[in-house]
């Protein structure tokens, strides 16, 4: 970051960011600094850049409970760089909370790359599917349409079944899929 007076009013703010950060919080922060709202997106992608994503995600939280402009964009940038330390859970989390309607493509792509690794539980495809679903649009129930075929594991299936409210005739049945 450019060391200079917004160096001091960056870590400042990143002190007082300390796990969820309720919309209240958010405010308190922003009260005491009016520049947070205005420039904290530009505060993730400069963390971003320094490869600090402890610092990344405490802002993207933050970002996300004062409904920060330009957040999408930011978040969705992160999402498709596939760069590794990074919690991808929350970003898909704010995706979906923000209604971020152009990454549907974003939070698939994700999910497929985590296939793989996220077994047996699928913790952030389930993320996925829930943010998919929250969008709302054509173009993320496709992608969740794409994820009841049969190259997605059973428990992603269900679960992108239950989003749609297709598991039934998909012929999944719950007490079944519990114990995937």
């Amino acid at each position: 970051m450019n060391h200079g007076a917004g160096d001091n009013i960056i870590e400042k703010v990143d002190s007082l960011i300390d796990g969820y950060i309720s919309p209240e919080r958010a405010q308190e922060i922003a009260k005491r600094y009016p520049a947070v709202s205005s420039t904290v997106v530009g505060w993730i992608k400069e963390s971003a850049a320094q490869r600090n994503w402890r610092r990344v995600e405490r802002f993207a939280n933050l970002a996300a409970a004062l409904k920060a402009a330009g957040l999408g964009g930011a978040v969705v940038e992160l999402v498709d760089s596939d760069v590794k330390g990074l919690n991808y859970e929350d970003l898909i989390d704010i995706l979906g909370e923000i209604r971020e309607e152009v990454s549907a493509n974003s939070m698939f792509r994700l999910a497929e790359r985590s296939r793989e690794h996220d077994a047996p539980a699928f913790w952030l495809c389930q993320k996925a599917i829930l943010s998919l679903s929250e969008l709302n649009t054509d173009e993320a129930r496709d992608k969740l349409r794409m994820m009841t075929t049969a190259a997605w594991p059973s428990a992603v299936r269900w679960h992108a079944a239950v989003a749609l409210g297709i598991e039934e005739q998909l012929g999944f049945v719950e007490d079944h899929m519990l114990g995937y």
